[in-house]
């Protein structure tokens, strides 16, 4: 098998393989390749090497793909192949009066509907993750308004310059306007599903109104909150609170 290696600007390395055009920028592939969508005998046409008059006219549909999945058409071009000699004649070196010709036949030829199936599919991913976007938000929304007893929130500290600068507490009582929460004993680099093995939450309560919710997610402090989760999270374990020894501290 044939391969032509080559480079591009802003491009990693890149290979042609019988006319498909691949490059791959870490590890997105794309490139473009292009497919015959209509034939049409021409039998008006003199082939310039054999004198023969039936020839073929193949019009194809450039496109741009990822992945290999077809992205969108980007142009269209023509060729006429003698069907005696096998001359094979680019659109380009064509006489101008048969160059309107074959424009106008290309103007009649409709970019099949494969070709877009890349941009449907993005199209439907986005419209997919904004749809979960929303409804993760507005179920995060009624959590807020309507804390339950369990519930676990995840607050990105503002003014912490560590890495692990995303603590969370636990509710563990409601009491009209106000909760009864404990924190955990780590902090985390990011959002967590579940609390590290020999971390949990600990076996004292802090008082705090619920309008602070609303304050964290108006701050954008608040990143997540978890319900129903699962025992295997670990967010139903307790530890012991102990008080940090200062006695070497003089």
């Amino acid at each position: 098998m044939y391969l032509i290696k080559g480079t591009r600007i802003g491009i990693k390395a890149g290979y042609c393989l019988l006319g498909l055009h691949i490059y791959y920028s870490d590890m997105i592939i794309y490139g473009w390749n292009s497919k015959n969508i209509k034939q049409a005998e021409l039998d008006a046409y003199q082939c310039p090497k054999c004198g023969e008059k039936k020839s073929v006219l193949a019009i194809f549909a450039h496109y741009l793909h990822i992945f290999w999945i077809p992205l969108f058409p980007f142009k269209k071009s023509a060729k006429i192949v003698c069907a005696h000699c096998q001359l094979d004649t680019e659109e380009k070196t064509l006489p101008d009066e048969m160059k309107v010709t074959i424009r106008q036949l290309k103007s009649k030829v409709s970019h099949p509907k494969s070709l877009f199936s890349g941009l449907i599919v993005i199209f439907i991913a986005v419209a997919f993750f904004s749809f979960r976007s929303v409804q993760n938000a507005n179920l995060e929304q009624s959590y807020v308004e309507n804390p339950q007893v369990g519930d676990v929130y995840i607050i990105k500290g503002p003014d912490e310059t560590s890495e692990y600068n995303h603590f969370l507490f636990k509710i563990n009582e409601i009491e009209e306007d106000s909760i009864w929460v404990s924190f955990s004993s780590y902090t985390y680099n990011g959002l967590v599903d579940k609390l590290d093995s020999r971390d949990g939450f600990y076996d004292i309560m802090y008082s705090m109104h619920k309008g602070v919710l609303v304050e964290f997610q108006e701050s954008g402090e608040l990143k997540k909150v978890l319900r129903d989760y699962t025992a295997s999270a670990g967010f139903d374990r307790v530890i012991e609170y102990t008080e940090p020894d200062t006695s070497a501290i003089e």
